[in-house]
This record gives structure tokens, sequence and C-alpha cells, in this order.
């Protein structure tokens, strides 16, 4: 089993490695600044917290790329006022401040009704110019680590400012080839899912069998 877990684990590596390799591919493409693909670009709004059926994702919950983390679900007071900052799927939320949080960035594609708190930026992408999962995974590609390096601050007061995000800049190739990249990044991601799933269950098995052995 734990022979079996290591070479899921390459295998699912390998594949990640995969989705890297297609992406720093358009390297060599002519990039844009995304203020210039967005057609919103705003940080959430902190507000008071309540009992309505409006869920709120605080920046510890986005957890990058497709994940959240909704151990504990909050929900805004009743007169709670929606705008455009109502998230939309597709919506790319850039978690902005914090040492170890901020460059964090995660697709919103959830069904209900969700805003983010202003720890958060949400950028609307402009779909004619280009697609949401290929912003998700060009600034993936820059690496998170890498975007929360470019925050201001210090002492675990960083920030990442609207201004700097809207000029980090990111290769923009023709849509119909976004969709051929976006197309093959989703039967890698299915792939990988899979394998973490097998992954995940090998603890359970493995200790099945010391139960029934010792």
């Amino acid at each position: 089993m734990e022979k079996k877990e290591e070479r899921t684990k390459k295998e699912a590596e390998g594949l990640k490695n995969s989705i890297s390799d297609l992406m720093s591919s358009f390297e060599s493409e002519n990039k844009e600044k995304l203020e210039n693909l967005a057609i919103m670009l705003k940080r959430g709004k902190s507000p008071k917290y309540g009992i309505s059926e409006i869920q709120i994702i605080k920046s510890g919950q986005a957890r990058g790329l497709k994940e959240f983390d909704f151990t504990q679900k909050h929900y805004v007071e009743e007169n709670f006022i929606l705008d455009e900052r109502k998230l939309e799927k597709g919506d790319i939320l850039i978690n902005s401040s914090g040492v170890g949080t901020a460059g964090r960035v995660t697709l919103f594609n959830l069904d209900g009704t969700f805003v983010v708190d202003s720890h958060i930026t949400i950028l609307r992408p402009d779909r004619t110019k280009i697609l949401p999962d290929f912003i998700l995974h060009s600034l993936a590609n820059i690496g998170f680590k890498n975007i929360e390096a470019m925050a201001m601050g210090q002492s675990g007061q960083i920030e990442l400012t609207i201004t700097t995000i809207q000029n980090i800049k990111i290769p923009v190739p023709p849509i119909e080839e976004q969709k051929e990249i976006v197309s093959k990044i989703e039967k890698l991601e299915e792939k990988i899912n899979q394998l973490e799933k097998e992954i995940n269950l090998i603890p359970a098995q493995k200790e099945e069998v010391l139960k029934r052995y010792l």
C-alpha cells in the first residue's frame, strides 16, 4: 500500500507538472495587464455577520485553484445590500492580504449567493478576451508565492493593492487556443482528482490491515 501511495503521488505530481508545461508554452505570447482583461476588479467589503442566506467567503477559505474550505460557514446580516460584487461563476478571487494567504488565486464556480470580505479582490474576466480557467492557470503558473512577493508591507501586514494586481501581465492567445488548452487541463485535473481520492483512502486501508493482523 505504501508503494502504491508513493506511485500514485508521483503520478499526480507528474500530471500537475504537465499542466504547468502547457501554460509555460504560452510564455512567448504577447502579454496583457489584468486591468485590460477585466470588466470588474474590486475588493470585497467587510460586512457585519448575521443569519441571512448570503454566504461570505473569508480569505482563509479560498484555498487556491478551485478549492474552498467551508468547515465553518459565515453569513452576512439580513439588511446587507448586494451590489456588483455579488459573485458570479467564473469570477477570479485573489487573496490580497496577510503573509501566507496573499497571492492565492481561486476560481469561483459555486451555486448560491456569495460575497467576499475586504481581504479578497474580485477579478471578473472579460470573456470576449480571456476564459476564467485560462486566467486561473496563468496566475497559478506565475506561482502564488511569487504573487505574494509583489505585496507591499511587512510584519505580516502585507497587502496586494489593486494597482499591483492591475499590472500583473499574463499571456493572451486567441480564444480558440485558450479553449483547447482549458479542455486539456480539465482532463488532466479529472485524473488528478481521481488519484488524490485514491491517496486519501490509503490511510484508512492501512488501518484496516493493522487491525486485522495486530
